[in-house]
């Protein structure tokens, strides 16, 4: 039998379906970068036209979004982040004033015929957030990410992993210890992962206990802990 696959394969009848895991994985980046194209256009299109050109130049994708493409599964949501703290402030007034309820810790309404959240992390517009808590180029952004699985990002038609593509390729959790902010929301944060399908190990837990012992609880983590409102932990 296989010697007559091997004919078959010679003579051209027969297409040889095996790749490499290098094919794989360049296949799997080619999918991912032409549908961040897509994705980043969509939400260019949804700006006041003055910020688009900036929005472009000096924003780029990251978070959970390439992780769920890389394993072809649809994101539920896409994270731009942007390098320019003016843009963000000008973004946020723009959609403020779009907004059709205001409160203190929330804002929004519908944008577009879209659900539109405004709050003091994120400019929300369907599926796509424009991350305002934390403003940066992508070094200094995503190297204080939670975990190593996360630590890529996207832009002009590129995909970056600042970690090694083994963390985002497989499917354990593998603790950031670079990350120097929010220990308590990076572990209230796990079973989110988990309920995904990912696994974590007692060491990697452990890490993160070391690390909280090192840096403490704050007053505000505390406060959120005591009333249970962990959703108020960012990413």
């Amino acid at each position: 039998m296989k010697l007559i696959k091997q004919l078959l394969l010679k003579i051209g009848i027969l297409k040889n379906t095996y790749k490499t895991s290098e094919q794989i994985h360049n296949e799997k980046i080619n999918k991912i970068n032409n549908e961040l194209l897509y994705v980043k256009d969509n939400l260019i299109k949804l700006l006041p036209e003055e910020l688009q050109k900036e929005f472009f130049d000096k924003s780029y994708i990251s978070g959970g979004c390439i992780y769920s493409l890389y394993h072809g599964k649809e994101p539920k949501d896409y994270d731009f982040f942007v390098e320019s703290n003016y843009l963000v402030e000008r973004l946020r007034d723009y959609f403020l004033k779009q907004a059709t309820y205001t409160g203190e810790v929330r804002s929004g309404g519908l944008y577009n015929g879209i659900n539109m959240t405004i709050t003091q992390n994120a400019i929300t517009l369907g599926k796509y957030q424009i991350i305002t808590q934390w403003v940066g180029k992508p070094e200094e952004v995503i190297n204080q990410f939670d975990f190593l699985h996360n630590m890529t990002y996207w832009r002009d038609g590129k995909v970056v992993c600042l970690s090694d593509w083994k963390f985002v390729s497989g499917s354990k959790i593998y603790y950031n210890k670079g990350r120097a902010r929010d220990i308590v929301g990076t572990i209230v944060r796990l079973p989110r992962f988990v309920e995904r399908g990912m696994t974590v190990s007692n060491k990697e837990i452990s890490k993160m206990l070391l690390r909280l012992n090192d840096v403490g609880f704050s007053e505000r983590e505390i406060e959120i802990l005591e009333n249970n409102q962990l959703e108020h932990f960012g990413s």
